[in-house]
């Protein structure tokens, strides 16, 4: 995440210190990070370590150095199968000025500890995720790559499991466990790219996860199970991708035997996924989405001179990027 991150700031014209935090090391990071500058915490769940060392110093975040301090809630916030969940997100919320979130449900805790809460769907770094196949050319299978176990925590993918297990001896159906360390991301967007049908199964992020969003940018037909958020702009189920219930194996059962049975016939839909992605979906959106959100409160934040030129300079490459 980092990288694409990076990646697309270039591009987008905003320059930017890319300071790499390494578990253990948070007094050496904090002395990285310079005053009346904009940053960007990309991580709360694992960054922690960083964020618990920075409220402790009580110099760092907002209102303390004169910058502008920005965090990603990018996992489960509220009834996290894993520990501290909440804990960790509120220890980022404390620092930042705008906390963007994927947990529909995080917004009071944000509020709570300071931040203004900005919901946002995930999304597909478009610049990595590329297709080279045209539909007609992929194999005639659906794909998917993902854990089924983390560590003790026997629960956390349970539906997952239950789900893979009604298709795994489908006929046509092609997986991988991810591993530590992973495959490479060429490896991965390669396989993605191999397959007309592309699976999304439930993970520990609620709503549309970024997996859903970089299967739309790969061009293939994908199934999404059904998720309590509000749907993302222009993507509706049986129009841009198929939907099965998540609590019914049944439901994953029926539906990829249908598109198994003529793939073919899900070229129309995975095209109008596709563009729907791109033209909604992408992590360049998403930036220009956070900061426009970031010019809206920065008035009320009590910003320094220097951090408000910033931000405004910011705000204007990035909102006026291709």
């Amino acid at each position: 995440m980092r990288e694409a991150w990076a990646l697309n700031l270039k591009q987008m014209g905003v320059g930017f210190d890319w300071i790499v935090h390494r578990e253990g090391q948070a007094e050496r990071t904090a002395k990285k990070i310079r005053p009346e500058s904009l940053v960007f915490l990309l991580n709360d769940h694992h960054l922690d370590d960083l964020t618990s060392y920075l409220c402790e110093q009580g110099k760092y975040g907002r209102g303390r150095d004169g910058g502008i301090w920005v965090g990603l809630a990018t996992e489960k916030v509220v009834d996290s199968i894993f520990p501290r969940s909440e804990e960790k997100t509120r220890l980022c919320a404390n620092l930042c000025h705008l906390v963007a979130h994927f947990d529909p449900k995080a917004g009071p805790i944000l509020l709570d500890a300071g931040a203004q809460p900005f919901f946002c769907h995930q999304y597909a770094d478009a610049e990595t995720f590329r297709s080279r196949l045209e539909y007609s050319s992929k194999n005639n299978g659906i794909f998917w790559a993902g854990k089924l176990r983390v560590g003790d925590f026997t629960e956390a993918y349970r539906e997952r499991a239950l789900l893979f297990e009604g298709i795994r001896q489908t006929t046509g159906f092609v997986w991988r466990e991810a591993a530590n360390p992973e495959k490479g991301i060429a490896h991965i967007v390669r396989e993605k790219d191999s397959y007309k049908g592309l699976l999304n199964l439930p993970s520990n992020c609620p709503g549309f996860t970024s997996n859903f969003f970089e299967n739309l940018a790969m061009g293939g037909c994908v199934f999404q199970h059904d998720v309590s958020s509000s749907h993302p702009e222009g993507l509706e189920p049986g129009a841009h991708y198929l939907a099965y219930r998540r609590d019914q194996p049944e439901s994953l059962r029926e539906v990829c035997g249908r598109f198994l049975r003529d793939p073919g016939q899900y070229r129309e839909m995975a095209r109008r996924g596709h563009e729907a992605c791109l033209r909604a979906h992408t992590l360049k959106i998403r930036i220009r989405e956070i900061f426009a959100a970031l010019s809206q409160g920065m008035e009320s934040w009590g910003a320094s001179r220097v951090a408000k030129e910033l931000l405004g300079g910011v705000v204007g490459r990035a909102l006026s990027a291709p």
